[in-house]
């Protein structure tokens, strides 16, 4: 009888182990197919959940802007934000103008970049400073400033407005000895580009500065103004004036608090109140032109105090 060696060679059982292999081969294929497309899966699941919620960040962020410019910043106003979008981040861009005269000026940007990690980073914005009562100055153009009524102050620039050219294209902000209905205003200054709204938080601001005056010592008491009747642009409640009717675009403007929300509307609704338009308290106007367009109304005698804006030479 022929012997077999136990190390000979099955045919039958070397079929069944490559066909083992290659069922083995197929599903360790197939299982990493399903584990790739599930991570990928996965990944573009919270990325598009990154985005979205970054999206909404931009759209709360630019939306209390909007407010912020429409209720608060004489003569100030956005007409565009640009977006600069990548995989994951987001950098908006919010083009700030002012309109004096026939001219639109560039009143800087406010910059913000976003990641879908919840960063969200100021990247410019506009801003001025004023030490030891110096004039305030944004793009190389001086800033606006109003005086509260009741606080004293020996600013005015009128004399300056008189000196210029009379070819120059000037913004001046008007404050009042008193506040005046809008009614007045519009007959008064009919040519009103934007109107002041005094809140009362000046008042408890004013009281605040004097304070820290008073307890400062004398190598910080340069920091602080020294003159607490003024009011810059960005800090003043207001609304713009369309077309030469106040009256008209205060009736739209109080239409919009119906439409937002935040601080600044709470603010404006106090100010206001009930009242109709034609009775809303005025504090001061912003007015452009050129210098014989201007110097009648600079002359009224509810006219307190008139300071310089942004001063276009042609």
């Amino acid at each position: 009888m022929e012997e077999k060696s136990i190390f000979e060679r099955n045919d039958d059982f070397s079929s069944l182990v490559k066909t083992a292999k290659r069922k083995s081969l197929k599903k360790t294929i197939l299982i990493s197919i399903i584990v790739t497309v599930m991570v990928i899966a996965l990944l573009w699941a919270v990325l598009a959940a990154g985005i979205y919620f970054m999206n909404k960040r931009i759209e709360t962020q630019l939306d209390g802007l909007y407010t912020e410019l429409y209720f608060t910043g004489a003569n100030i106003e956005s007409n565009a934000t640009s977006f600069d979008n990548f995989l994951v981040a987001t950098k908006t861009s919010s083009k700030l103008y002012k309109r004096v005269g026939p001219h639109l000026i560039d009143w800087g940007t406010f910059d913000y970049f976003y990641t879908i990690l919840g960063a969200q980073t100021p990247l410019q914005t506009r801003g001025a400073m004023s030490i030891n009562d110096s004039s305030l100055y944004t793009n190389n153009q001086r800033a606006l400033t109003f005086h509260v009524p009741s606080e004293p102050t020996n600013k005015n620039d009128f004399d300056y407005i008189v000196g210029l050219p009379d070819f120059y294209n000037i913004e001046v902000a008007i404050s009042f000895k008193e506040l005046l209905p809008l009614s007045t205003v519009q007959t008064q200054f009919p040519t009103t580009q934007w109107a002041w709204l005094l809140d009362d938080e000046i008042y408890a601001e004013i009281e605040e500065i004097k304070k820290a005056a008073e307890e400062a010592p004398p190598e910080l008491s340069t920091l602080l103004p020294k003159d607490t009747s003024e009011v810059s642009d960005s800090r003043a409640y207001g609304f713009s004036v369309w077309n030469h009717t106040p009256i008209e675009s205060a009736e739209f403007y109080k239409e919009q608090l119906a439409y937002r929300e935040g601080p600044q509307v709470d603010i404006v609704r106090h100010i206001i109140g009930e009242q109709a338009p034609e009775d809303w308290l005025v504090a001061g106007v912003v007015l452009t032109g050129k210098q014989e367009e201007l110097l009648p109304y600079l002359q009224q005698n509810s006219v307190r105090t008139v300071r310089v804006g942004v001063v276009i030479p042609y």
